[in-house]
């Protein structure tokens, strides 16, 4: 179609004084497309399975607080062990006798 045509279409179906910002809104409700409706889950149609799946979930919880539970422990555990460590075998900036006598060899044979 051409401009012309088109323009002759929309004057035979618009009436005069109509803004094209009022052509895009709907007049009515019957205009809207109602939405489709929600599919249903298939597994949680029984009650049943609905049930077995919640008692699975709750058990999967107390699963993840006990895991949890033991990791806190375990990660105080690892903290108290690192301390006792460093106490007894402290970890010194200075260097030892056999760290001297290593880089006085190496000088003397770069020398």
């Amino acid at each position: 179609m051409t401009k012309k045509a088109l323009q002759k279409e929309l004057l035979e179906k618009v009436k005069p004084g109509t803004k094209p910002s009022h052509l895009k809104r709907s007049k009515s409700d019957s205009d809207i497309p109602k939405a489709p409706p929600l599919p249903l889950n298939a597994s949680f149609t029984d009650p049943n399975q609905a049930l077995s799946t919640l008692e699975e979930l709750k058990k999967s919880t107390d699963l993840n607080a006990l895991l949890t539970d033991q990791l806190k422990a375990k990660q105080s555990e690892i903290e108290s062990l690192r301390k006792d460590l460093e106490k007894t075998h402290p970890i010194s900036n200075e260097l030892s006798e056999l760290d001297h006598s290593l880089i006085s060899r190496h000088k003397s044979l770069k020398d």
